[in-house]
Parts: structure tokens; C-alpha cells; sequence
């Protein structure tokens, strides 16, 4: 099973992704690819598949999910055309468990979510599954989308804790996780560092 990073690999780690960001986008769309400082391990369609090849590697490594378009950013339904000069997301390693499976991934830190979200791809991959006659909520914008919520067991910096996410119901084609407000930052204070390409979560607790 992978461990998780320590603090000094995912720093290499996510400088990896952030210089190699645009290759992958190009060479695999919509696919998962397990990578660590060192390069591209394995990459699938099929999570599983890539967590048994990366596993088999013996290497530390991270699950990435690449959006299936180019040259833009998801937030839910609406999507920007970058503009900004200095090409960085603020992108955080999360490991994420429900039940038996676990993925260490990336999480885009967004200030201005409520609640942390995945895709409908990547709830299916973790094993959840909607109860009989659950009802489905609809976000508040544009077009509304539907989701429903779901607890999920995250670990960042190897703390652990339980926090909510909203699972998206609706396969929207965009597959980027973002890391919301609520547990989260009540757990660490967060600070972002843009022109060093960094962010610093220091665990606050459950203070």
C-alpha cells in the first residue's frame, strides 16, 4: 500500500506535476497516472489498475486524475481560459479512504468552496454509491448541478480526520478535486505562498 508523502517529497512531487502539467494533459486525457519526482509510473482509465501497477513499482507515488480538455481550469460547470502569466494552481496532496480503497491525490485549495469536491468518475472509483431512493441536491449556480454528500476519511501531512464532500452527480467532463472550507480549514491554518509556488497547512487540531 502507498504511504503517504512526507512533507520534502510531495514538495517534489507537486513541482514534478507543475512542470509537467501540459505534457499530461496532452498524452492523457482523462486518465489516472501515478507519478512521483522521479517521472510517470503508470497510467489507466481504471484506478485499480494503476494503483496495482504503482503499488508493484515499490516506489512512492501519487494518483493525479487529468482532465479530459486543455488550456482551462474547472470550478463546477464554468470553465476560464487561463490568463494569469505565472502558470501555477495551488494544488495540495490528500489521501483519501472510503472503506478499503485509498488514493493519495491532489486537491485544488479553494478558499471560496464551502464544501470539498469530487467527480461523479471519482466517487464511483472510491466505492460510493447512491442509497435507495436518496434524494439529490442541487448546487447553487450557474445551470445548478447535483450532488450528494458523502463522508470521506482525509489525510493531509499525515493528519487524519473525517470531513465532508460533495459528490457530484452529474459527469460534467471536468475532474478536478478541490479541497473546500469546511472541516478542513478548521483543522489547519492555511497560508499561500504564489511567487514561491507553495502552500503551508499547519495542523491546528481540533482546537
Amino acid at each position: 500500500m502507498n504511504k503517504t508523502p512526507s512533507p520534502d517529497e510531495s514538495k517534489q512531487m507537486l513541482k514534478w506535476l507543475n512542470q509537467n502539467r501540459q505534457m499530461l494533459l496532452y498524452l492523457y486525457k482523462n486518465q489516472y497516472v501515478a507519478y512521483n519526482a522521479n517521472g510517470l509510473i503508470a497510467h489507466s482509465e481504471n484506478l485499480h489498475e494503476v494503483l496495482e501497477l504503482a503499488d508493484a513499482s515499490e516506489q512512492p507515488f501519487v494518483i493525479y486524475l487529468v482532465p479530459p480538455r486543455t488550456a482551462s481550469i474547472q470550478i463546477l460547470p464554468i470553465r476560464f481560459r487561463t490568463v494569469a502569466r505565472h502558470d501555477w494552481q495551488p494544488n495540495y496532496h490528500v489521501k483519501l479512504k472510503h472503506r478499503d480503497i485509498e488514493v493519495s491525490t491532489i486537491m485544488l485549495v479553494d478558499s471560496g468552496a464551502e464544501l470539498s469536491l469530487i467527480s461523479f468518475k471519482v466517487g464511483q472509483d472510491l466505492g460510493y454509491a447512491l442509497a435507495d431512493a436518496e434524494s439529490k441536491l442541487l448546487a447553487e449556480t450557474i445551470g445548478g448541478i447535483e450532488y450528494v454528500l458523502r463522508n470521506v476519511e482525509m489525510t493531509i501531512d499525515e493528519h487524519s480526520f473525517i470531513a465532508p464532500v460533495a459528490w457530484l452527480q452529474t459527469n460534467t467532463g471536468g475532474e478536478q478535486l478541490l479541497l473546500g472550507r469546511e472541516v478542513v480549514f478548521d483543522k489547519f491554518n492555511i497560508e499561500f505562498r504564489q511567487a514561491d509556488e507553495q502552500i503551508i497547512f499547519t495542523w491546528r487540531g481540533d482546537s
